[in-house]
């Protein structure tokens, strides 16, 4: 992931939180902190200056005379497209409102956007497919949504919008790595998305309970490649502790913990971070599922310590109370993601933003899961093959505009004031955001081996080799039910 992804997942999370895809209906204060605490203006700061190079999007130049492109988004996700046809004084809003108007002047077209529920929005376009009618052009769907729209063939293969190039800058290529077959893709992601980034998957430290218990700089370990599940073990290793002295260490009292995290979120934060991938693809591009047992077990069993050992908050009743917690200071570290910073910026200890921790010191790369909340971009199967032309030339000149307009806003603007509070922390979500993962196992299989993770940590079992045997039969035929139902698209 380029820097300039960095910077566009930064700004996002000042400005518009959002909830993970395992809780819906809950939101962050939005209010931009302007105190003394957020750095020094260096706005006019020539050194400093970020600058993208020139990256030409290759568009004929054409005009549609007026036309109407019709943009589904779902109400959480409004930071792709505002409904507000003028500027607000909001810097993302505004970038984004300058990117739309210049897309709509060199083109001759304009946009209408239709919010629906991420449920909603997936249904609407699935029942208007179904009809046969012509309602929307450009989708900005839930992505575990978008997966199943995939599946029913609601959406077109990107490989028939001949203006769309997904080897520039401004697309993700880790979607394609994650989710084509054959080398078709039903869904992107990049630029074109702020709200993509703040779903990716990070952690936050107390500063103040680091330097109380001498354990050093964080910042440090993960620069050297040493940020690993083994560290995080040691450091949470009796830290949590029954400071009420009840007897027991709960949530709800004064207790401290070690790490706390929403159980929809760590689990996958920490089974991908270490390497684990569900779903994988042959020299072909064709998905495939293998067991791979002893790599589980090894990473589970490490998760376990840290989870069930060391007694974590693994919350399961309360999405607000593991931001609660480290917000009070009662934790040493959260798991979460990128968004969740805009919480704590009330926080009366300072905080820092980590990656999620490696397997080991011998793998090579952080990796961040990405959460099934993340928007993603389609288009709908009833796009005419007459209009296919104008909707990619449409699509590839927004992500365009957003790599060249709204990435520099963020970065001068918001970036270097107001969202982190230190430039240490700036620097390790280039790391946060480096490598983001995509596993078909995670999208399409939520509900079954998708989730495992998470369901052997709930239960406190350790019986990985059982579990993963439990879901091998109906994973291999899942696999093999996305690939056929992926052809009927692509082969139209």
């Amino acid at each position: 992931m380029k820097t300039k992804a960095l910077c566009i997942c930064l700004v996002f999370l000042m400005l518009f939180p959002l909830a993970f895809y395992g809780c819906a209906g809950q939101s962050a204060e939005t209010e931009v902190n302007t105190g003394s605490d957020t750095q020094p203006d260096t706005q006019n700061t020539a050194e400093e200056t970020t600058t993208e190079p020139e990256v030409s999007d290759d568009l004929p130049e054409t005009n549609y005379k007026g036309r109407t492109i019709r943009v589904l988004v779902v109400d959480r996700g409004q930071s792709d497209f505002y409904t507000e046809d003028h500027e607000t004084g909001e810097t993302i809003h505004d970038a984004v409102f300058t990117r739309n108007n210049n897309v709509s002047e060199r083109f001759g077209v304009k946009f209408e956007v239709i919010v629906e529920t991420e449920d909603g929005a997936s249904a609407k376009l699935s029942n208007s497919v179904k009809a046969g009618s012509d309602e929307y052009d450009i989708c900005f769907l839930h992505m575990v949504n978008g997966a199943t729209n995939a599946m029913n063939n609601d959406v077109l293969p990107f490989d028939e919008l001949p203006y769309v190039d997904l080897s520039k800058p401004w697309w993700d290529k880790s979607v394609s790595d994650g989710f084509s077959i054959k080398t078709h893709l039903m869904m992107v992601n990049g630029d074109i998305s702020p709200f993509s980034f703040g779903t990716t998957a990070c952690m936050l430290f107390n500063k103040k309970l680091f330097e109380k218990n001498d354990f050093g700089s964080p910042y440090q370990l993960v620069r050297e490649g040493k940020w690993t599940l083994d560290k995080v073990n040691e450091l949470t290793k009796d830290f949590s502790q029954d400071n009420d002295g009840d007897g027991k260490i709960t949530a709800g009292g004064s207790d401290q913990f070690g790490l706390t995290a929403w159980f929809l979120g760590l689990p996958y934060a920490f089974y991908y971070g270490s390497g684990g991938m569900l779903v994988q693809k042959d020299d072909d591009d064709v998905p495939y599922f293998e067991s791979q047992i002893e790599r589980d077990t090894n990473i589970y069993n490490k998760i376990y310590d840290i989870v069930i050992t060391n007694n974590a908050n693994y919350e399961t009743q309360s999405w607000n109370l593991p931001g609660d917690i480290f917000n009070s200071g009662r934790a040493l570290m959260f798991t979460g993601c990128l968004n969740d910073t805009t919480r704590f910026r009330d926080m009366n200890d300072d905080f820092g933003i980590l990656p999620i921790p490696k397997y080991d010191e011998s793998q090579k790369e952080y990796r961040s899961y990405v959460d099934g909340s993340s928007a993603m971009i389609c288009v709908p199967a009833t796009v005419k093959p007459a209009d296919r032309e104008c909707i990619s030339i449409i699509l590839e000149a927004l992500a365009s505009e957003s790599y060249k307009i709204v990435t520099p806003a963020f970065v001068e603007k918001m970036l270097k004031r107001k969202v982190t509070r230190d430039s240490d922390s700036a620097d390790m979500i280039d790391y946060v955001v480096r490598n983001r993962v995509f596993d078909m196992g995670y999208v399409f299989m939520y509900n079954s081996i998708g989730s495992y993770v998470r369901e052997l940590l709930i239960s406190g079992k350790k019986d990985v080799s059982s579990t993963l045997k439990k879901y091998e039969k109906s994973t291999v035929q899942r696999c093999k039910q996305i690939v056929k139902a992926f052809e009927k698209s692509y082969t139209k």
